[in-house]
């Protein structure tokens, strides 16, 4: 479970395959029980170096990033499911689990 992480921040998950991951596709979904959903991909699979990044292609690292606002109507407890395609076509759900989040307490446009 991932905890910790308010509603409506900036939040990036470091990601670790521990293999060889140079030129895959990888999309991940933010979703909950209330449809709202997010869905972040890498720049080969339709989405763009801001929402998933390969940040270390030989050593397997990536990187998902989710923006401010984003998860601002999110339920507390929603799910991260991460799916990678290999370079030969091959697709694996490689992660899925609960995201608690905290709600957030200060809401404000500037400060006053």
């Amino acid at each position: 479970m991932i905890t910790d992480i308010f509603l409506g921040d900036d939040v990036t998950f470091d990601c670790d395959m521990g293999e060889i991951i140079t030129n895959w596709k990888i999309r991940a979904e933010m979703y909950d029980d209330a449809s709202n959903s997010i869905k972040k991909a890498t720049a080969n699979s339709g989405g763009s170096d801001s929402q998933v990044k390969i940040t270390d292609g030989p050593n397997g690292l990536f990187s998902i990033y989710i923006l401010k606002g984003q998860t601002t109507d999110f339920n507390i407890q929603s799910y991260l499911e991460v799916e990678v395609e290999t370079e030969e076509g091959k697709v694996y759900t490689v992660y899925k689990d609960v995201i608690k989040f905290l709600a957030e307490k200060i809401k404000w446009s500037s400060p006053a």
